[in-house]
């Protein structure tokens, strides 16, 4: 599996490797954390809604035109 953007709000994922193969991927924007090891994937924390709403609403207005005048 190769996951490199949160699925929740779409930023970029932060990798770090542990021994044994393992990894823990955290979302810097809303927290959420999932453990990789070979193809299991699972979430450890879960996200920080309000903060997922907010990058949402951030890239919504941020690609929206401005209505027009």
């Amino acid at each position: 599996m190769n996951i490199q953007r949160c699925p929740y709000d779409a930023t970029p994922i932060e990798a770090m490797g542990y021994s044994g193969g393992s990894f823990l991927l955290t979302c810097s924007a809303c927290g959420a954390e999932w453990e990789a090891h070979n193809t299991l994937v699972r979430r450890v924390t879960p996200p920080d809604w309000d903060a997922v709403r907010a990058s949402r609403e951030g890239a919504v207005t941020s690609t929206t035109p401005p209505p027009p005048s």
